[in-house]
């Protein structure tokens, strides 16, 4: 199965649309920030084990797999645009992209003032692919890619692959910044 995928920042300056089916989507992140964004993680994430390949001339680590009934309502939307705005009113609903979450915790950002400097990282430093799926295939594929991979941005379907500690400290550093 070929992957679509597009840089962030393309998907961004351009408002491009992508599929409105179920897809299972990858965030992949230059390998040149990996180790200062997984810094607060450190001694808890195995650098070896992440998956890294070169997309357009340059290398880059997946560490987030989700999925989505709406490939566009998820992904664009949701993850890269915030187009709801739940930085500013969605925080204590918890309905802010718990990427988006994560990303604050891990580069200390309060979530309420983070979201022109998540934009702006995700712009610089990600690349989103995507597989179209059937919806009877979403949950089960999802878990299995998230079995399969080493994802330290992911937490749920992560036991016995990510140590307890590494998922107390993702959910420590989130706690920290959800004002």
């Amino acid at each position: 199965m070929e992957k679509n995928g597009k840089a962030v920042k393309e998907i961004r300056s351009k408002n491009l649309k992508i599929t409105n089916k179920p897809i299972v989507y990858y965030w992949w992140f230059s390998k040149k920030i990996i180790s200062t964004l997984l810094y607060p993680l450190d001694n808890h994430y195995d650098k070896n084990r992440i998956k890294y390949k070169k997309i357009n001339n340059q290398n880059y680590g997946l560490l987030y797999i989700g999925r989505a009934k709406d490939g566009n309502d998820r992904l664009v939307k949701y993850h890269i645009f915030d187009s709801s705005n739940f930085h500013n009113k969605g925080i204590e609903n918890g309905r802010l992209s718990s990427l988006r979450q994560t990303l604050c915790g891990l580069l200390k950002i309060e979530m309420s003032k983070g979201k022109d400097i998540i934009n702006e990282y995700i712009d610089n430093h990600c690349f989103v692919e995507w597989d179209i799926l059937t919806s009877n295939e979403l949950v089960e594929n999802e878990k299995k890619l998230i079995k399969a991979n080493y994802l330290p941005l992911n937490h749920q379907n992560t036991k016995g692959i990510l140590t307890p500690e590494h998922r107390k400290i993702l959910t420590k550093l989130k706690q920290d910044v959800k004002v």
